[in-house]
């Protein structure tokens, strides 16, 4: 009798657990459907990737296009150097040269409004948080320096297994030729799987780990992207890329990043919206819309295994 009893359980259990799945599974074509809602008839090419946290492979919306990273990228290069850091070919507390003839003019660069003098030095660390909380175009491409180059991310990309992606262009070649943003791709599939790696910490040591999802939380950019209609206090890792309007047209507005949950389990988000003709608020409310219906189905979702109060 205990063997029936035990043989009954097993198969409960296991018809829970296909019905559970079953239901996952069959709800991801009702929120790609509100997702499509949100970018249809917009005067824009938009892409989207949702990787909620019970999900085998992440959901997907243009997934066969190449889409414009701009300063998106520079969460790949952080990456990279800090997976140099954690080599011991670089040195957080290192100094680097800064000499304000020779960087990029004319840019995005909170780094060059900080510091005074016509050369100064940063500490590499410090040069990390303004690429990637602030932005910060200079510090960007002094990165670059020290890793190699742009060749030297797109080969580390790719060597993690991120292949649908290319980085051929820093800063400053965007900055020389409009055309060469488009280079700089990404897939869908390739910007649910560098948050995928992110958030599994599999890449990184504890410590660079941790800093590199402090400088993402403290994110200054993009406040009405992922984070612009969530709930006020939700934690939101993100990076943003925008290319700014030329003849009517925004190349690029974008924000990828993860959502945490309530329940503190990640939900990945990354939206891009391509050659817009659209508005700067529309393009932003686009992904704020994405990163909403994500959220609220994650949130049906628990509340539909939550027991009764």
């Amino acid at each position: 009798m205990p063997g029936v009893i035990k043989s009954i359980c097993i198969a409960t259990a296991l018809m829970m657990l296909t019905f559970s799945t079953f239901k996952a599974l069959a709800q991801s074509p009702l929120l790609k459907e509100q997702i499509e809602s949100v970018v249809s008839g917009k005067k824009a090419t938009v892409g989207v990737a949702v990787w909620g946290p019970d999900d085998l492979e992440p959901l997907l919306v243009n997934p066969f296009e190449k889409f414009p990273m701009q300063s998106v990228f520079k969460l790949h290069l952080a990456m990279l150097v800090l997976h140099q850091v954690d080599q011991g070919k670089l040195d957080l507390n290192q100094s680097v040269t800064v000499n304000r003839a020779r960087v990029l003019q004319n840019t995005w660069a909170p780094l060059m409004k900080d510091y005074q003098g016509d050369e100064f030095s940063v500490p590499l660390q410090q040069l990390l948080q303004y690429s990637v909380s602030h932005s910060d175009n200079v510090a960007c491409d002094l990165l670059f320096e020290l890793v190699g180059g742009p060749a030297a991310l797109h080969d580390y990309l790719h060597s993690i297994g991120i292949k649908e992606t290319a980085v051929v262009a820093n800063e400053a070649q965007m900055h020389a030729d409009d055309q060469v943003q488009y280079q700089n791709w990404t897939s869908m599939k390739a910007a649910a799987q560098i948050l995928k790696k992110f958030e599994q910490k599999t890449l990184l040591s504890e410590t660079s780990q941790a800093l590199l999802w402090k400088w993402l939380v403290e994110t200054t950019t993009g406040p009405e992207r992922l984070k612009g209609l969530l709930p006020a206090g939700t934690v939101v890792a993100h990076k943003t890329g925008y290319s700014g309007i030329k003849a009517g047209k925004t190349a690029a507005t974008n924000d990828i990043g993860v959502i945490v949950l309530p329940d503190g389990r990640p939900l990945l988000v990354a939206v891009f919206v391509k050659d817009s003709t659209e508005s700067t608020r529309t393009n932003e409310a686009i992904i704020a819309q994405v990163a909403e219906l994500a959220y609220q189905f994650e949130l049906k979702k628990l509340s539909a295994v939550s027991p009764a109060q």
